[in-house]
């Protein structure tokens, strides 16, 4: 499998999960999807666009307030199925106070090349580990990035009403008994997607991230799953870290977003 087609099958794993438990109104350019029970998540209530609309950003914007007119949400967010696009609008939406947004994809399809911690024991929520153990790792992770204590509550919300939906598994890392880490995978056919990888500041340092990560990608060849994608911001240090458990970029997915005033 190539490059392209890798990356075709992330950004159709990332649309599926985008309009998973939302309203979804198509477009001629995409879709909006909302969902008012959780006004405060961004990848909840957002523009996805398949292509550019002939209206160009204003169209956009002009859609999206349509639709969000009367309702508790404040942001503006999009996303794009291609990077080019989003790249080649960048200015008009930097215009109008929206801030630019990248993540790369990347696709297991190497050998790893690191040392995982053995220490580390890990365990299925719901088999061995704790929702609440998962959600004490989540929102820890969520403080130090600075979300407030209601847009943690509802972000974790609509994670586990979308895991339930899809079959997306949560997993917590465990060193000396203690929640260290966690992430989530979910297998889709021939691909596994993994997501919410984090490590609580205190187990920083000590190769939690990576096993956790060289752990999923074991659960996902038991799962038949040929490829485990997962994606992680363009200028973050992690890449360095997937590359030697043997990941590769497969592409870009861009955004805008204007925060709530």
């Amino acid at each position: 499998m190539n490059v392209g087609d890798l990356h075709r099958a992330l950004i159709d794993l990332v649309r599926t999960w985008i309009e998973t438990g939302v309203e979804v109104e198509r477009t001629a350019y995409g879709a909006i999807v909302r969902d008012l029970r959780h006004p405060l998540v961004h990848e909840a209530n957002l523009a996805w666009i398949e292509r550019a609309p002939a209206g160009g950003p204003p169209s956009i914007v002009a859609d999206m307030d349509r639709v969000f007119e009367g309702t508790p949400v404040r942001h503006r967010n999009l996303l794009f199925a291609d990077a080019q696009v989003a790249y080649d609008q960048q200015e008009a939406f930097v215009g109008r106070g929206f801030q630019p947004l990248a993540e790369l994809g990347m696709a297991r399809v190497g050998l790893p090349s690191c040392i995982v911690n053995p220490e580390l024991e890990v365990r299925e929520v719901g088999a061995g580990a704790t929702e609440s153990h998962y959600r004490l790792v989540q929102t820890s992770l969520h403080a130090e990035s600075g979300y407030t204590t209601e847009e943690s509550r509802q972000l974790l919300e609509v994670e586990a009403e979308r895991r339930r939906a899809v079959g997306d598994r949560a997993f917590v890392g465990y060193l000396t008994g203690e929640p260290a880490g966690a992430f989530t995978l979910w297998p889709r056919g021939i691909f596994a997607m993994i997501g919410a990888v984090g490590t609580l500041p205190a187990f920083r340092m000590r190769g939690v991230g990576r096993t956790m990560i060289f752990d999923a990608c074991q659960r996902a060849l038991q799962e038949r799953c040929e490829y485990s994608l997962l994606t992680t911001n363009v200028l973050e240090a992690p890449q360095a870290m997937y590359k030697t458990l043997g990941f590769e970029p497969v592409g870009e997915l861009r955004g805008f977003l204007r925060r709530a005033p």
